[in-house]
């Protein structure tokens, strides 16, 4: 019997990769609830034998962002899902590929990005000691602010924040305007949205698993349900928490009014294109981006 099991085990073990007619590749940002993407590609792929490239990954299946940012073009070498991507990387696979963003209101991503700078995000200094402890102390309204300009650089160790590719990628408004002006709009490209995701995880599954172009969708999607509709409730707030809170607008009660002023000002053209300025209906900008595009 034992051996019976360890020549099942092998045959599945060597089964070949399922072949995509198309790459698909997941794009978003940080403090957009990107390690649920990560777990919820990783039974997609597995599920349906489809081979997995992220930075969450280890050894051949990670993504190599240094070798990539220096000129490899990494993904158009392979065939496969990758992601989920938490800034935009070029390839020329993008031309052809089916193409995920998945997005959040960037107010709320650097609302959150301050408590996981400060308090919850592993990293070379413990959590509210040291620097981290100091920009605690300097206070959220300043540190969104500095994430989104120049000040950015400036900010010591990669507590969930993305400065290590820094260099490559900008500040959290230049990875914005870099999404709208190279996926945003494409015909190979859906872009959805964290709200739909933590308000309606149902229809948001559907449409995130549209790009796999599956042959039975309905299983995948039956399956992905059971084992991450939870994980997307709103629940009580806790700071120190990887999943501190995942209720939309929380920005509104964080930040001073003349912070939200600043950043409406200079994020004017994305809250614009993505359905999320203050003068739209607060019920369509939960749900407005996959109709748009």
């Amino acid at each position: 019997m034992r051996r019976l099991v360890q020549s099942i085990s092998a045959r599945l073990s060597t089964k070949k990769p399922t072949q995509l007619d198309k790459n698909v590749i997941v794009f978003t940002t940080h403090k957009a609830a990107s390690m649920l993407l990560h777990k919820l590609l990783a039974d997609i792929c597995q599920k349906n034998n489809i081979t997995y490239y992220s930075p969450n990954q280890k050894a051949d299946k990670q993504l190599p962002f240094d070798r990539i940012f220096n000129g490899e073009d990494f993904i158009a070498a392979r065939t496969g899902c990758f992601g989920p991507v938490r800034f935009f990387v070029p390839s020329a696979a993008l031309s052809n590929a089916n193409i995920i963003l998945h997005l959040r209101d960037p107010r709320d991503v650097l609302t959150s990005m301050f408590f996981s700078y400060c308090f919850m995000h592993p990293g070379e200094i413990e959590p509210n000691t040291g620097y981290r402890k100091e920009v605690a102390e300097a206070g959220i309204d300043k540190f969104v602010l500095d994430m989104s300009d120049e000040n950015f650089s400036r900010y010591q160790g990669d507590y969930g924040i993305g400065s290590k590719y820094g260099r490559y990628v900008g500040n959290v408004y230049d990875r914005y305007t870099t999404y709208l002006r190279e996926i945003v709009g494409k015909p190979n490209a859906v872009v959805i949205s964290y709200e739909e995701m933590v308000l309606d995880f149902a229809s948001w599954l559907r449409k995130f698993l549209a790009a796999f172009e599956l042959a039975d969708p309905d299983e995948t999607y039956e399956f992905a349900m059971k084992r991450h509709a939870e994980a997307v409730k709103p629940a009580g707030e806790d700071i120190w928490s990887h999943k501190r809170r995942v209720i939309p607008g929380d920005h509104k009660e964080k930040l001073r009014p003349e912070t939200i002023s600043k950043l409406n000002l200079r994020f004017r053209q994305v809250l614009d294109a993505l359905g999320y300025s203050d003068s739209q209906d607060e019920t369509n900008q939960m749900f407005r981006i996959v109709s748009k595009f």
